[in-house]
């Protein structure tokens, strides 16, 4: 496969500087209004980072950062997993490298405590990381099929709420940053008139349509342990059709 990807997940205290200002380096081809001081806090918050490496050269070109939160459903304890900073260099997209190393990661969350509901917290301001979520995982909000359930929906305004503060609008299910917010830049990941014709952008686009000012939809996904196996069999299914 050309341009090939390695995932590594490590924790963040142990990343090294030179990597730090790489990753950052990724960021700033993407994204606008911005800087090193803002991106290294919000890195710094998080527990662990998924790391991207070149299978050839073992250069960064991609990363996800993650935290792991307890919270409270019904009086009962479930894990959340927050994913921050997400950057895949151009080059490498539709690798399934980050997919499946994420996918990994939750699933060790939830053999560790099998009793225990996972969920995956997204923030997106573009619709290719709606469109992953949308497409791997079974259960998730919002959707265009149905409303978020009253279950999901609480879960979603508690956690938000208090990550975000006032930033957070339960209504819309939008964060929305106060002047000029972090965004994606022009035509990294443009929604066009053609796009439109697929229903899940259209929709994004409906629940976001100010996502090019960096404003971001807010969703959640429920982690089982048959997750990995459908997402290799789907993967599997895709290399024969070829």
């Amino acid at each position: 496969m050309k341009n090939a990807l390695r995932a590594t997940t490590i924790e963040v205290k142990n990343l090294k500087r030179e990597e730090v200002l790489r990753m950052y380096e990724l960021f700033n081809e993407y994204y606008i209004h911005h800087d090193l001081s803002q991106f290294e806090r919000d890195l710094f918050e998080k527990d662990h980072v998924i790391l991207l490496r070149d299978k050839e050269d073992q250069s960064i070109q991609g990363f996800s950062t993650l935290v792991c939160t307890p919270l409270r459903k019904s009086s009962k304890e479930v894990i959340g997993v927050f994913s921050g900073d997400t950057v895949v260099n151009k080059n490498y997209w539709g690798s399934t490298a980050l997919g499946l190393e994420f996918l990994k990661y939750l699933w060790f969350l939830k053999i560790k405590r099998p009793r225990t509901p996972v969920y995956w917290f997204l923030i997106t301001k573009g619709y290719k990381t709606y469109l992953m979520m949308a497409k791997n995982f079974s259960t998730f909000y919002p959707r265009l099929e149905e409303q978020t359930p009253h279950e999901y929906k609480k879960l979603m305004d508690d956690f938000y709420s208090k990550k975000f503060l006032q930033l957070y609008d339960p209504n819309s299910g939008l964060v929305c940053h106060d002047g000029e917010s972090c965004a994606l830049k022009e035509q990294v990941a443009d929604i066009t008139p053609d796009l439109l014709s697929e229903p899940r952008i259209k929709f994004f686009q409906e629940k976001n349509p100010h996502w090019a000012r960096g404003e971001e939809l807010t969703c959640i996904a429920k982690m089982t342990f048959l997750m990995p196996f459908k997402y290799l069999f789907k993967k599997i299914l895709q290399v024969r059709k070829r």
